[in-house]
């Protein structure tokens, strides 16, 4: 009697092709999914950066009754690093000579700037997180080059707003007419060599950015405002309205582009500047989709849309135009 042999029971290469097929599908849907929650977790951190940038910057207020200044004269500090108190780097802050300026020279021999020296070593390769955008591509600590930063000192992905070009009150007195590195005007909140308070932004608070996210690049380039490192501040002095010649701040900029503007303009007296990280006009871009996030004076956070209109982000970035906003 003959015994039968069993059936073997496995997949045709027709069935194999297809499941492989169906994994590839279910996997082509479920990897945007994973990579916006990805973004999503990015962009929550993000805004609590600016949230504590916020609270430390109202802790300022508290304290001294008026805001930081927005860039010290003579390459002092930069409002980056007057609240680090409130950003618990109390400890980094009281190490730090601000004397030395807090400034990097461009190589190892330049007599352009100042290397850090003493107890300003600290800072060389230091990135404090609250700086740090968590969806930007862009390295934290930029050495030479483009920035001017031997020392490799962190380059920050948020800069302060000191106003707006053009004055969207159209005054004639509140904006540099000669400034060989763009516009810089004076009409924002975090303004340099200007320390000033809640009552003088009488747009309202909720109605004025005092930080913006400056975390991507303007096409293939990086122009975020951190020219010599991005604690440093002005390389002059007096009112920014009135100087002429070349010289440059780093972290604040006066708006003069939309957000996510794809390219930079050379610029210099009265035209704007953007094409360098040590210009008056440097844009307001992130890698977030579609926009960026901004740091209001009454402590919120919002996100705006790289379609909003210029004039209406001009006048966020303004404290005292007077001018009625959109929807934003």
């Amino acid at each position: 009697m003959k015994h039968s042999q069993p059936m073997r029971v496995g997949f045709t290469l027709v069935e194999l092709l297809v499941v492989i097929a169906i994994i590839g599908i279910l996997v082509g849907l479920l990897l945007p999914a994973v990579q916006a929650a990805r973004e999503a977790a990015r962009r929550m951190q993000c805004s609590n950066n600016l949230k504590q940038q916020g609270l430390a910057l109202h802790n300022h207020h508290d304290t001294y009754r008026k805001f930081p200044n927005g860039a010290s004269r003579s390459n002092g500090p930069n409002w980056r690093f007057y609240i680090l108190p409130g950003l618990e780097e109390e400890n980094l802050y009281d190490q730090v000579d601000q004397g030395a300026h807090v400034l990097s020279g461009c190589n190892s021999s330049s007599s352009y700037g100042q290397q850090a020296t003493g107890n300003n070593l600290i800072l060389i390769d230091l990135t404090v997180p609250t700086y740090k955008c968590p969806s930007s591509a862009l390295p934290s600590n930029e050495p030479g080059g483009n920035m001017c930063n031997y020392d490799r000192l962190q380059t920050h992905d948020y800069v302060g707003i000191s106003g707006a070009f053009p004055d969207p009150a159209n005054r004639t007195n509140v904006c540099s007419t000669g400034a060989s590195y763009g516009v810089y005007c004076n009409t924002g909140v975090l303004v340099p060599e200007k320390e000033l308070s809640f009552r003088d932004i009488t747009d309202g608070t909720s109605n004025a950015i005092l930080v913006a996210e400056q975390s991507g690049r303007v096409g293939t380039n990086d122009y975020r405002n951190n020219y010599h490192g991005g604690w440093r501040g002005w390389s002059s002095s007096g009112d920014v309205s009135t100087k002429t010649g070349a010289h440059h701040i780093a972290g604040v900029t006066t708006v003069a582009s939309v957000i996510n503007a794809k390219t930079a303009q050379s610029g210099g007296n009265t035209v704007p500047k953007s094409d360098r990280p040590y210009a008056g006009n440097t844009i307001l871009n992130s890698f977030h989709p579609g926009g960026i996030q901004v740091l209001l004076a009454d402590g919120s956070v919002r996100f705006l849309a790289e379609t909003l209109e210029f004039t209406t982000l001009s006048r966020l970035s303004v404290r005292d135009d007077g001018n009625v906003l959109a929807e934003f």
